[in-house]
């Protein structure tokens, strides 16, 4: 028992209980001897009442005045050095300890840099000899990270109870706000999907080992998906299932305009063909009819002719367009289009640099303009070829001229009719160009010859990809056990935010004008998996808020309401904890808006100023810009006080208290709410 007890006690608590039990004791010995004294001696009673009292007041005043200086010049020091101690120990911080704070603990300091000097260089080697095991795997990585990301279809990797562990770029282009840990129905329709893992299932039961075919829809409904699931069998056992998908919604689309027009078409011929049948018979059987009749019968024939071909014509333009969006068309750099059709001919091109992007087929339009340029070239009459583009509006033209020979409109029909590549078969220019809904032509103008080919700008503009993507965690832990509360904070995903408003008061009035937020899961933060938009707060911001988040009223004139973003918002916090710095205040706005949201806030939460708190209860600077000094975590001054900064402020220092609190012991969410509770009155007096 007293051993707990004595656990309980922090250092400061125990040399404070030493120095009034030194002031106690002294004051009984006092308080014996002059009693002592007066036995032996006699004398007045009030006399040595007096001295008693006076040396007992001078004793207990003078061990509060060196208590207090041993607690400022002792123990919070030692406290101040053992927390600095932990924190590089278990949060992998490098910094060099402040040894100022403990000058008067004599070698103590120099002693305790020198321990974290060692285990600096201890972790550098421990580090380079992981970095020496892992070159191998990390090439790997590498490789997998580079052929994964970019498939042209969608790839999830998903846990037996469906949950991401992975998924690349063209899933999240089809699948919205995917994330890793984060359920697949809330990206898609789960029913088709779970039908095929249940014949997945039953055809493994069976021995076989196969995938199955699925047609899903998006979780919105705005896509139909394609695709297959397979099995991922380890140790033969069921590790997780592995969809590949694509886009089926055009085809879908396709195919019933398509139905239509078949339709349509034959109902459009139908009734011209049977009209015109019927006056044939008429006229074939009737050779007593007069003249006027048979002109009249011919008129009619005439009207149900053009009719015929009005509407033939009518549906090849929709058959046309229809076709048109089946053609393979994507975001293509003209530059690269430039440098493959370069790369192509055998003769020197003058190219004019370009940051254009077209929306075509890159491999059609390549080949068809070093097909023609090879046709300019081959008597030797043309030289001095240039490649250019000419900007207008949603059409960019290639411009390719020459001087020398010009080229009529006979010899260009002629190359447009040879077959364009072997990989396409008989398709040829004149197919590519009809594909496209283009056409190309020859033009002189003043400075010679040209041939010009227009096709679409890209409404989708290239975007250099992420250069460490984090779309994978093969080690999330296994299907959530147990109450939320007994589980492991390593196996929660949280969700760090941070709200700018209009001011300091929810209930006076004041709303929020931005939300950012950040995922960590398996302890890592997921940069590629965050929330940041402004609010429209429907009320001017005050002139010192923006002066604070640089945030104006212009900014925010055309952001969505609260309702929109907080659902959105909403829908990225599913299943996770939220963590905030100060989060009663972030919340206290968020939740004030539950009726408009028509969502409710009721996520388990986590206030990194508590947490502080109880971890650094030797200081009052509980700050976030003081976790940062203490954790080595630099804010560019431009982010500071922005909610996306912050976010990514707080989100480093949460997952470096994480380690701390398990070395504290503290393993559960709920042992971590039970920390924060203890140190709720705390709080109250700390400055944030």
């Amino acid at each position: 028992m007293p051993e707990r007890l004595s656990a309980r006690l922090s250092l400061r608590l125990r040399f404070a209980l030493f120095f009034a039990a030194l002031g106690l004791g002294g004051a009984a010995l006092i308080a014996a001897a002059l009693w002592f004294g007066h036995a032996r001696a006699g004398g007045a009673v009030d006399g040595y009442v007096i001295a008693g009292l006076i040396a007992t007041l001078g004793l207990l005043g003078l061990s509060v005045w060196i208590g207090l200086l041993f607690d400022e010049n002792v123990a919070k020091p030692i406290l101040a050095l053992a927390s600095d101690l932990t924190t590089r120990a278990r949060a992998d911080v490098d910094l060099q300890i402040d040894e100022s704070q403990a000058r008067h603990l004599s070698t103590l300091a120099p002693a305790a840099n020198a321990i974290n000097t060692a285990l600096s260089e201890a972790r550098a080697a421990r580090q380079r000899a992981v970095e020496r095991q892992t070159a191998r795997l990390a090439r790997e990585k590498a490789l997998f990270e580079a052929l994964f990301r970019d498939l042209g279809e969608g790839a999830v990797v998903a846990t037996p109870d469906n949950r991401v562990m992975l998924y690349n770029r063209m899933a999240q282009e089809l699948l919205g706000d995917i994330g890793l840990d984060r359920p697949l129905a809330a990206f898609l329709r789960p029913e088709p999907v779970l039908d095929a893992l249940a014949r997945m299932q039953a055809a493994r039961v069976c021995g076989q080992i196969s995938a199955e075919t699925f047609l899903a829809a998006s979780a919105d409904g705005k896509r139909f998906l394609l695709g297959r699931v397979s099995p991922v069998i380890s140790d033969e056992e069921l590790s997780g299932h592995v969809l590949i998908f694509r886009d089926a919604t055009e085809d879908l689309s396709a195919h019933a305009h398509q139905d239509h027009l078949f339709n349509s078409l034959l109902e459009g011929v139908r009734r011209p063909a049977a009209t015109i049948g019927a006056l044939l018979d008429v006229l074939q059987s009737g050779g007593d009819l007069p003249p006027e009749a048979r002109v009249k019968f011919a008129k009619g024939i005439e009207d149900e002719v053009t009719r015929l071909f009005d509407c033939l014509t009518h549906m090849s333009k929709q058959h046309a367009a229809v076709k048109s969006r089946r053609w393979p068309m994507s975001p293509v750099a003209v530059a690269h289009i430039f440098d493959g059709i370069a790369a192509q001919v055998a003769v020197p091109l003058e190219v004019t640099h370009t940051d254009a992007t077209l929306g075509c087929d890159g491999f059609a339009v390549t080949t068809l303009m070093g097909a023609i340029i090879a046709h300019l070239t081959k008597d030797g009459t043309r030289e001095a070829l240039t490649l250019a583009v000419e900007t207008e509006g949603a059409e960019t033209r290639l411009v390719l001229g020459w001087q020398g020979e010009a080229v009529t409109d006979g010899q260009l029909t002629g190359w447009l009719e040879e077959p364009l590549s072997s990989a396409y078969g008989d398709y040829s220019g004149r197919d590519a160009l009809k594909a496209h809904q283009t056409d190309l032509w020859a033009e002189m103008t003043a400075a010679g010859h040209r041939i010009v080919l227009p096709l679409s700008t890209a409404t989708e503009q290239l975007t250099p990809g992420d250069a460490r993507p984090e779309f994978y965690d093969f080690s999330l832990p296994g299907a959530p056990v147990g109450e939320l509360a007994e589980r492991a904070l390593s196996d929660l995903s949280f969700v760090v935010f941070d709200t700018e408003t209009t001011g300091l008061s929810p209930r006076g009035g004041d709303e929020i004008v931005q939300i950012a937020g950040l995922r960590i899961v398996n302890g890592r933060i997921l940069r590629g998996e965050t929330f940041d938009s402004l609010v429209n707060p429907g009320r001017p911001i005050p002139p010192a808020s923006t002066r604070v988040h640089h945030i104006t009223d212009a900014m925010v004139q055309g952001a969505p309401d609260i309702a929109r973003v907080g659902q959105r918002f909403h829908d990225f916090c599913e299943g996770a904890v939220l963590v905030a710095h100060n989060a009663p205040f972030d919340l206290a706005f968020l939740r004030l808006k539950e009726h408009v949201i028509g969502r409710r806030f009721d996520h388990p939460v986590l206030c990194t100023v508590l947490m502080s708190a109880g971890l650094f209860d030797h200081t009052g600077q509980h700050t976030l810009d003081a976790l940062c000094e203490r954790f080595g975590i630099s804010i560019p001054p431009e982010a500071r006080h922005t909610a996306m900064g912050d976010t990514i402020a707080t989100a480093e220092v949460f997952v470096r208290m994480l380690d701390l609190l398990q070395a504290k012991g503290v393993m559960t969410l709920g042992a971590a709410i039970r920390e924060e509770g203890r140190m709720t009155r705390i709080r109250k007096a700390q400055k944030y």
